[in-house]
């Protein structure tokens, strides 16, 4: 496989002739999540090698609990998992509407709009969340529809624009998050960091970014702030970015790439109520 800095021509060529859109979206099936065949871990491996992103869904829609979805995770090498503010005590987030405690406070724990990001963008760079996997149990009544884009491209279209752009988002106080406080607590420190690294375990491009506007500071810098807006203007319209509503049993695995949601609305029934599983981890996916 291409370097993105040694073989940066060969492998942007690569990427860029290689590239998922939407319409070449196509969910690989899984039977058994608890004993993955060779043949599936292969399509789900070279799926994630090329465009870091895998679409499955799990043909035995009563496999879809969390024990599945953990042994299932193993699998991929999804070894240690990131413990957030308000994972589960198995640290698989159940994603849903919390009108209580912590998660209340939380966008993602509500309806609305979830906007672009990678996971743990506030995170230190030595927990850095190298890939997650989001599992449908069941969408909402309407909307919610997921948004993803391999954060590669984008490195990509920044740098054709100029080369420039990336040295200054590669600069170690690109980006700025806060110190998260509650109820005049310090539950995080404050975190700076780069918006596009090697990781230095892997040897992968890495990519921190939130596309939220309170809560974050960016460098005060000409070229960081002109390639912050051309990323804003690229996650607004560009063929290379995934629409897709996740169904019962589907769900998505990546290397941690660019991805938002839309807003949604649950019904009055529980077959109507969103809720999905997320498991965040420290490690690659099948490195």
């Amino acid at each position: 496989m291409f370097d993105y800095q040694d073989d940066y021509p060969q492998w942007r060529e690569f990427k860029l002739s290689q590239a998922m859109v939407s319409s070449s979206l196509e969910a690989l099936p899984v039977k058994n999540p608890y004993s993955l065949t060779d043949e599936e871990i292969e399509a789900l491996n070279r799926s994630c090698e090329i465009n870091n992103f895998a679409l499955y869904r799990m043909q035995e829609s009563d496999l879809s609990s969390k024990s599945a979805i953990g042994a299932f995770s193993k699998q991929l090498n999804m070894q240690t998992l990131d413990k957030n503010l308000c994972a589960d005590n198995d640290s698989i987030t159940s994603l849903q509407v919390m009108n209580l405690g912590r998660a209340k406070g939380y966008i993602p724990y509500t309806s609305h709009a979830l906007n672009w990001h990678t996971d743990g963008y506030y995170n230190r760079l030595q927990e850095h969340i190298r890939s997650f996997l989001l599992h449908c149990v069941q969408p909402a009544a309407s909307g919610g529809e997921n948004m993803l884009i391999n954060h590669e491209l984008i490195y990509i279209l920044l740098n054709d624009k100029d080369p420039g752009l990336i040295s200054a988002l590669s600069q170690n106080d690109a980006l700025t998050i806060p110190a998260n406080i509650e109820n005049g607590i310090e539950v995080r420190p404050q975190q700076s960091g780069p918006v596009f690294y090697r990781d230095e375990l892997t040897n992968t491009l890495q990519m921190r970014y939130t596309a939220r506007t309170k809560s974050i500071q960016w460098k005060q810098d000409k070229m960081v702030l002109k390639a912050v807006n051309i990323i804003e203007e690229l996650l607004t319209d560009n063929k290379f970015i995934l629409h897709y509503t996740l169904q019962p049993g589907e769900g998505f695995i990546c290397n941690n790439i660019l991805h938002g949601r839309s807003a949604f609305t649950n019904g009055s029934i529980p077959q109507q109520q969103r809720l999905m599983y997320r498991a965040r981890s420290y490690n690659r996916l099948f490195s």
